[in-house]
Formats: C-alpha cells, structure tokens, sequence
C-alpha cells in the first residue's frame, strides 16, 4: 500500500457512502456497505478514485462523518467525511492533473457562445450571454447590475494550468455602449499571497470608446511566486456601466493574441482621415442634428472635451480649419458642486494668514477632488486617520483635530448618512507601528481619503524614515485610490520630524498640512502664544485641536478652486528613504508554520493588538515558526529607564537584538525590523531572550511580504 500524497495544489475530497441497511422510512443506522471516492483541484469537476470500494478495503482515512442524503431513486444515501489521508495502491495519483495547452498555445478560450465558460459575477454584478453585440461569432458575455467600478467579471485560474512564479498571456475584448464617449477598463489578478492577504495584480489596461472593442492583451504576464485562489477578472477604473467581454484567453507565455486594432484617436478629425479639413466641419455638424456613425467620430467631434457634442464644438472645428485659432481648449477640470473658486473667507486676516501657512504642500488635488465629488452625489465616503495621540484625542473624542475635520467634510460635502468616520490613531505609537497595523486598522475598510500623523512621535533613524514612506506608498497603492494627506506638528519646545516628512510628501506629491509652519510663525510673530496652543509638551487643547481641523476645512477649500485643480494622479516612482517595508502588516498567527512557544505565552492584555506573546522568565526556550516573505518586524512594548530585556531575533541563521528600553519611549508600543532580504521567500525565525530574567512584550509579528 502507498499512502496518496495529492501535494502541490488544494485539493477537495469527496466520499460518497452506500448503506446496507436502508430501510423503508428513508431511515439507516448508518452501517457503511461500500464508497466511492473522488477528488477535485476547484470543487466543481470532480474524478472519481478508481472503482467502488467495499469496507473490507484498509482504509484508513476517518476523521469525521457527515450527514448523508437518501435518494429514492437509487436507493443510495450520499455525504461527506473529513479526510487526513488514505492507502490505495494507484502511483498516479501522487502526480496533480496537468492542463495542457491546445495546438495554438491556448489554456482557455472563452467565446460565450451559449455559455459562460466559469465566467462569475464579482461583487454585486450579473453576467449573463448576450447577442446583443460579439467581437466573434454571435454572443459575448454581458456584465451588468453593477454598483460599484471594481463590480465586473472573474474567472478562477487552476494551478493545474497557471503555475504561480511563470509567465503566461492572456487576453479578453470589452466593449459598452452606456455612460459617457470613453471608460477606462483593467484585467486584474486577485489572489491570496502567502501570508493570506488578499492581493490584486494589473495585467492589462485600455481606453475603450463608446461602441468599439478595444483589447485587453498582455503577453508576458508573471504570476507571483506566492499566488494561490486566483481570480483573473475585468473591472472598469470609475463607471459603473454594463459592458461586453469576448474573446477571453489565457495562454502559454509570449503567445500573441488576434484583437481589434489600436484605434488612433485625432481631435477634431470627425472623419477619422488623419487630417482635420472642411469635411470634418460637415461631419461634426451632421453627427449634432443626426447622430455620429460611431463613438470614434463622436469622440473626436467633443473638441472642447466637455462630455458632449453640440454646436460650441462644431464652430471651434470651423475656426480651426479656417486658421482662427490654433489649437483646441484644453480639457475641463474635473468639477464639484459649490463655487469655491468665488468663496469669501470669514476668519480674520491675521486667521487666514495662519491657515495659509499650514499648506506646507498643496499637492495633486486630484483624488481629492474626485472623493469630494463622490460624497456629493450621495455615495458612501470614509474617512480615516492614523496616527499617535494627538490624533487618538484622548479625553476629545468628540473635540480632538480628527473628529472636527471629519464633522466638517461630512457637513459640507455630504448628503446626510453617507459619510464615516475610522480614528485609528494609538497614544505614544511611531509610523512603523502605525505601518503594522493600517491594514487591519484602516486598509481593510476601504477609505476614501486618510490622514496620516506621526510627526512628534517618529525620530531621525532610518526605520522611522522607511516606515513612514512605507506607509505613504501602501495607502497610495491601494485598489480604490484613496487620498492621502499628511499632517506634520510640532512639541511645545520645537521637535518635529517635518523635514524627513515633508521630503515624503513631496516626492508623492501628497497635500502635507504642516501645523509646524503655522505654529512656528504665528509664535515668532507674537500673533498666538504657546499657550493657546498646547495643553502639555505634546498635545493640543480642545482649541488647538480647533485651530488643526480649521487648517484642514480651509485646505479643502483651496484644494477646490480651479487654480488648484488636477486632472489625474498616478503614484511617482522612486524613492526618498526606501519603501521595501510597504508590503508589511501583523500576521496573523495562523499564518505562522509549525509554531512553537517555547517558554512565551499567548498574552492579549493589550486590546488594540490580538496576537500578543509575553515572556516567561526562569528558561530561555525559543520561540519557533517559519514563514513566507521578504522580512519580519517586531512590535513591542517599550520604555525608557526600564528593565525591559532584549530580544534576540534569529532569521534563517542571521541574528538582530531589539532592545525593551529605548529613548523617548512611554510604556506602549514600538516596532522595528528585525530582517530583511531582497527577494520572498521562506523564513525561519526564532525568537528568544539575552537574559532569561527580563522581561518582554511582543505585541505582534509583523512580515514584509
């Protein structure tokens, strides 16, 4: 007998049961007779095992029983069992099924020809076939109901055919015919990486006009060495309208797939000729009283870019061809609802000069602008913050910087309920605590603009440095583009890490609302006093807070005149500092391989992380796990002047100490790196003390994936 070992995907075991006593009622008493059994890499197509098996078989493989079923029409009752493993003499099915490519290179090719070829709904979106229009044959796939931009189509990948760390192509067609004349579409992959984050990955990106296919294509895509449950699926970048999908295919790597053609899109050459004459006069003026012939000409026609063809289009084209001018209007500012550009200040101007000085970097304004203008139309917006205990507001919750700015925004740009409210902020916590924790603590709720302070509470090493970038870029990089803004202050007697945070914020080009400026200024002027500021060294009052969230209100409204106005935002590349630590978050402890304590417990007393270890003195037993990525931090309880031990942090082989007692610590959480390398890969960590009579915190393990 060979015990069978369907290693290197999941597997999904089936069993169903035959009884030999069945009896008139439907009822059994459960006395198995016979069993077959089958096996599935996506639990949807399933193999059955060999023949049926009678229990004199040596099975062994028990853990559990599940309820069967009767049928009546063949006298069988059918369930599940829990399976750790069983003999069978059958050498194959050691090996998983291999998918192979057809002759032209291709793993699937989705036509929705009558089906939809595993093709789902994601999200609130309905797929079904549609005739309505294809790329080839007579159907394509249509995807509607759609409620949301990231709303769309998914097909699962089989690592029988994708190979997680290898190349492939893929390729699909999309079309729409709602909404405005162009919709920008993505083919993304959604996957689960090693430490059981879920991950999207850009494959493709196309502008598609109104009623045209435009192809999805790239030919040379890498699956992450990591990726498992993989999902390939198409999204558009901000509409919600119905589209087509035809022509889906993923293949071997390099493999060139067929596809509409580039269209070449000119403003103002109506007639799509390559130049722009008194023909496209006649065109523009034809497609205002008739309809265009296609979106291409109704696109090229909208000169002034405004969203519609009219007769203010057709006589710009006219004084174009006749020499009038020389080019045609730049496009509209993305626009919201107020006129901000004609809006009179009411505070003094002594006030408004403070305001203005706490703009230390106005910024792309773009997303901003465009989660301004969702919360106008009514949609659900979110606010976050984190940061330390300015932001936390500690005895003002209702008072504190972050609640006032965030009442403002719902006020004023808001519809009533539709605005929340996330304060993440955690008392004497620096931005690499803060970079641990924001996936769980803010990330994971999707919000649509995040306020990011650690000014007073980071220092000049270079962990601190990295954290903050790291964290910058992690809320930039995420799939629903929030808006980022940066909040610097200062301590009563002038410590701020403002220029190392500045530098971040404008590489980024982040608003930065820097109270450090404003502050200092106003009390180099004698226009405040410290007094009118701060409660303590650190912290503002309930009108220091005030004097924050008004800087915050009147950066919105600079943010929202024209002058400041921007088109788009796309994430810089580079760096300042380094952002290697971005893919870092607390792991959970199920994510942790063959886990050993040692002589540490499972210690949650702090309520704000869940997979805390405290240390037991008396032995010095190691902490033991293994893990994927390319780092680990620590977090940590920290002080000063304390008898806080060291940590002694062993990573495949290489040894770091992480020392309890630091400089101006409080008493609550610290992080810092204790391993790094450049690619991701298996970990094995060991943890333990220098001396087995200190004591330790750990608040979490943090991996940089």
């Amino acid at each position: 007998m060979e015990q069978v070992n369907l290693s290197g995907d999941e597997v999904w075991l089936k069993v169903n049961f035959h009884f030999n006593d069945i009896k008139s009622d439907g009822s059994s008493s459960n006395n198995i007779d016979k069993a077959d059994f089958y096996y599935s890499y996506d639990g949807k197509e399933w193999k059955k095992i060999g023949s049926q098996l009678s229990m004199s078989y040596d099975l062994k493989f028990f853990t559990g029983y599940r309820s069967g079923i009767y049928s009546y029409a063949t006298k069988t009752t059918g369930g599940y069992a829990d399976i750790d493993a069983f003999d069978y003499e059958r050498t194959a099915w050691n090996e998983p099924t291999v998918v192979e490519p057809d002759a032209n290179g291709w793993y699937f090719h989705s036509t929705f020809e009558g089906n939809l070829d595993e093709w789902n709904g994601r999200g609130a979106a309905g797929v079904q076939t549609s005739g309505r229009t294809s790329y080839s044959g007579s159907e394509a796939m249509l995807v509607q109901d759609r409620t949301a931009a990231w709303n769309g189509a998914y097909r699962s990948l089989s690592t029988a055919a994708f190979k997680p760390g290898e190349e492939y192509s893929f390729s699909a067609n999309v079309q729409f015919f709602d909404g405005g004349s162009s919709d920008t579409f993505y083919m993304k992959l959604q996957y689960t990486d090693a430490e059981g984050e879920t991950q999207y990955s850009p494959i493709a990106e196309a502008t598609a006009i109104n009623g045209e296919w435009v192809q999805l294509a790239n030919t040379n895509y890498k699956i992450p060495k990591d990726a498992s449950n993989m999902q390939l699926y198409i999204e558009t970048a901000d509409s919600t309208n119905n589209f087509y999908v035809d022509e889906a295919i993923g293949a071997v790597a390099g493999t060139v797939i067929d596809g509409p053609k580039p269209l070449t899109l000119i403003i103002g050459d109506v007639t799509c000729d390559g130049v722009i004459d008194a023909f496209d006069i006649a065109a523009a003026r034809s497609g205002y009283l008739n309809g265009f012939a296609n979106g291409t000409a109704k696109l090229a026609a909208d000169v002034n870019q405004d969203g519609k063809c009219d007769i203010e289009d057709v006589g710009i084209i006219q004084d174009y061809v006749l020499g009038r001018i020389t080019q045609f209007p730049d496009p509209p500012i993305p626009s919201v609802q107020g006129d901000w550009d004609n809006y009179v200040e009411t505070a003094t101007p002594a006030m408004q000069t403070f305001y203005a000085n706490a703009i230390g970097n106005m910024g792309n304004t773009a997303r901003l602008r465009e989660k301004v203008a969702k919360a106008q139309r009514g949609e659900n917006v979110t606010i976050a913050y984190i940061g330390g205990s300015i932001t936390e507001g500690v005895g003002q919750s209702e008072t504190c910087y972050a609640k006032r700015s965030y009442n403002y925004f719902a006020e004023t740009f808001g519809t009533g309920k539709n605005v929340s409210y996330i304060n993440a902020g955690m008392s004497g916590t620096s931005s690499a605590v803060g970079l641990m924790r924001a996936q769980r603590d803010i990330l994971d709720k999707n919000p649509d603009v995040i306020f990011v302070e650690f000014s007073v509470n980071d220092h000049p090493e270079e962990i601190y440095k990295k954290s903050f970038e790291s964290l910058i870029k992690k809320c930039l990089t995420q799939e629903n583009a929030p808006a980022v803004i940066i909040i610097i202050n200062r301590a009563k007697g002038g410590y701020s890490m403002q220029e190392q945070m500045m530098a971040v914020g404008k590489h980024y080009d982040v608003p930065v609302i820097s109270m450090d400026n404003a502050l200092t200024k106003a009390f180099d002027s004698g226009m405040l006093v410290k007094d009118d500021y701060f409660s303590d060294e650190y912290h503002p009052h309930a009108e220091g807070n005030a004097l924050i969230s008004d800087s915050i209100a009147y950066y919105y409204r600079q943010a929202l005149k024209t002058v400041n106005a921007d088109v788009s935002y796309n994430v810089p590349s580079g760096y300042v500092y380094g952002s290697e630590y971005a893919a870092g978050s607390i792991a959970p402890v199920s994510e942790l391989s063959d886990l050993n304590t040692g002589s540490w417990k499972s210690d949650n007393s702090n309520g704000r992380f869940a997979y805390g270890y405290a240390f037991q003195k008396g032995s010095n037993n190691p902490m033991t796990f293994s893990t994927q990525g390319k780092g680990i931090f620590i977090v940590f309880k920290s002080n000063q002047n304390s008898s806080l031990g060291n940590l002694n942090v062993t990573v495949n082989g290489k040894t770091t100490t992480i020392k309890g007692n630091r400089n101006y610590a409080w008493g609550g959480p610290d992080a810092d790196v204790a391993y790094i390398q450049n690619e991701s890969g298996k970990l094995d960590v060991s943890l333990s003390m220098e001396s087995a009579g200190s004591d330790f915190n750990i608040y979490g393990i943090g991996v940089i994936k």
